[in-house]
């Protein structure tokens, strides 16, 4: 199966239970809970890649030093897809494939993961991979013999 690999990091992440923490050693400054999953995580990385959370983690950002608590309703693909564009945001490696491709393309688009935030961000990676999925089949197709 095709596939295309992003990011170059190792594994940055580990689940207990509902939550999903991240193991640079620096303490998360911000908390999305996604669905029943909880996500604790760094501002920079997702500001620096998502126009939604950009705006919402400015929204209710308190006290310096407090850390910010996010609901996200609605996500694409729900917290399995938010687990992989958190790791895209990091830069962990992760695999588009066919089968997610999809949903993590409606997910980037929810989170506004555009060219305005990082060039090849998100949104333009699935599209790249997308395409790449349909010139295969295409040439595939092309090359399959007539009956």
């Amino acid at each position: 199966m095709a596939c295309m690999k992003l990011g170059a990091k190792s594994e940055a992440f580990h689940r207990e239970g509902q939550t999903w923490l991240c193991t640079t050693g620096l303490p998360s400054d911000v908390i999305i809970q996604v669905g029943e999953m909880s996500f604790h995580l760094h501002k920079f990385p997702l500001l620096s890649k998502s126009g939604l959370l950009e705006r919402l983690i400015e929204e209710s950002s308190g006290e310096e030093g407090s850390a910010c608590s996010l609901q996200l309703h609605g996500v694409p693909g729900g917290a399995k897809a938010f687990e992989l564009v958190t790791k895209f945001c990091y830069g962990v490696k992760i695999e588009l494939t066919a089968l997610n491709v999809v949903i993590l393309r409606c997910a980037a688009e929810y989170l506004q993961m555009t060219e305005d935030y990082e060039q090849g961000n998100l949104i333009a990676q699935a599209e790249k991979f997308n395409d790449m999925l349909k010139s295969s089949t295409l040439l595939q197709d092309a090359l399959i013999p007539w009956p």
